[in-house]
């Protein structure tokens, strides 16, 4: 087992390396000088974000009825005197008009005391030259929501809730500061995913259980499974034909001239790579610490035995957490489902839409991946157990 141990920290030392080497290479295409371009104009760009708060409202006709003018014609305004809370030119109190379309949904009626993000450009002196808002300002409930999870699963979790912090903190680490900039880059998307996949989860499941023989076996048996999931999304992918341009987000960052080279296609299989790393990293950790439960109570438990007590384990998980994945899918797509039902498109249109068939080979492909996961997880834990001597034994 020490020599496995050393092999695999080895195979995880090989892939940082190469991340490391790969990264900061520049992806060797048409559009590298396009894409440095680009990255200048960020770097330079010709505004600034601030918060403001509205003081007082000096004049405001969106309560106004209008009969005799159709929707798409209705035009309203508010005279709005902010006051500028951060930036440069914080303090400084301006009135500006707000322009209302009723017809858009969602639009932005405000009141006093709102909070607004605003987009500021200056002239030459660097005074306020245009002044727009962009939006309500929410991050204050983002971070009251991000900071009652930590409260509460360092309050229930102690020190668990402590080391699943700490590998949730390192799989961010590895999505932002890793794969996207790889992505960018030019590093193929599907090869990063899995190593930033075999990485993530080595990571969180050693933080978690610490180096122990059930983490080895969780951390082969999750290995496998995602790995499954990647190739089935390339070959049904492939087969489907999907472009990896089924959402407005993908779509809107094709149409910046400077990143249409990037693998759209490879993107999306990447995100299925990376997004049933959770569940199937749960299933294989069960598996194998209850397998692992079972050995230690009775080591005597002939092989057949073994396997077949982990694999009901694992039926029993695999019904819900089969939902989990594909609800957890289901639910981000209801919007689209309800436009659907709304226009009174067919089935046969729905299943040809390039979006719905990436959503499905999303689910699909995730959710067989978590399957294969439960005989992977239950053979190697059974090959690794075995060889294992009782305590009894050691004593």
């Amino acid at each position: 087992m020490k020599e496995s141990k050393k092999r695999i920290y080895c195979y995880i030392y090989i892939c940082l390396l190469v991340l490391g080497f790969s990264l900061p290479a520049q992806a060797i295409n048409d559009d590298s000088e396009m894409r440095e371009v680009y990255q200048k104009q960020m770097e330079g760009r010709d505004y600034d974000v601030a918060k403001a708060i509205i003081k007082t409202i000096e004049f405001d006709d969106t309560r106004e009825v209008r009969a005799d003018v159709p929707m798409e014609a209705d035009i309203r305004y508010q005279h709005l005197q902010i006051e500028i809370l951060t930036g440069k030119h914080k303090g400084e109190v301006l009135t500006i008009r707000h322009t209302i379309e009723m017809i858009m949904p969602g639009n932005y009626i405000f009141k006093e005391k709102d909070k607004v993000l605003i987009r500021i450009t200056e002239n030459a002196e660097g005074q306020i030259d245009t002044l727009k808002i962009e939006e309500r300002v929410r991050d204050y409930a983002n971070y009251l929501i991000i900071g009652l999870f930590v409260l509460i699963i360092l309050l229930i979790g102690q020190k668990q809730g402590m080391k699943a912090l700490a590998s949730l903190i390192a799989t961010i680490v590895l999505i932002f500061f890793v794969y996207i900039p790889g992505t960018l880059k030019g590093f193929p998307p599907i090869l990063l995913s899995i190593l930033i996949s075999i990485v993530a989860i080595a990571l969180t499941l050693f933080i978690i259980s610490g180096r122990h023989k059930k983490t080895w076996v969780a951390v082969m048996g999750t290995a496998s499974g995602v790995v499954i999931a990647g190739i089935l999304a390339i070959i049904f992918g492939e087969i489907g034909q999907v472009t990896g341009l089924g959402s407005e987000t993908s779509i809107s960052l094709a149409y910046i001239p400077q990143f249409r080279w990037l693998n759209y296609k490879g993107i999306l299989f990447g995100t299925i790579i990376i997004g049933s790393i959770g569940a199937i990293m749960d299933v294989a950790l069960s598996i194998a610490s209850s397998m692992w439960e079972i050995w230690e109570i009775n080591p005597q438990l002939p092989a057949k035995k073994l396997i077949q007590s982990g694999m009901t384990i694992g039926r029993d998980i695999m019904g819900s957490m089969s939902n989990t994945l594909i609800l957890a899918y289901v639910g981000t797509s209801i919007h689209l489902i309800i436009l659907f039902m709304v226009y009174n498109i067919t089935f046969t249109e729905i299943m040809n839409y390039d979006s719905v068939s990436s959503e499905i080979l999303r689910a699909m492909a995730g959710s067989i991946g978590l399957m294969f996961t439960i005989p992977a997880t239950v053979w190697i834990s059974a090959l690794v157990y075995l060889k294992q001597k009782p305590k009894s034994q050691k004593q």
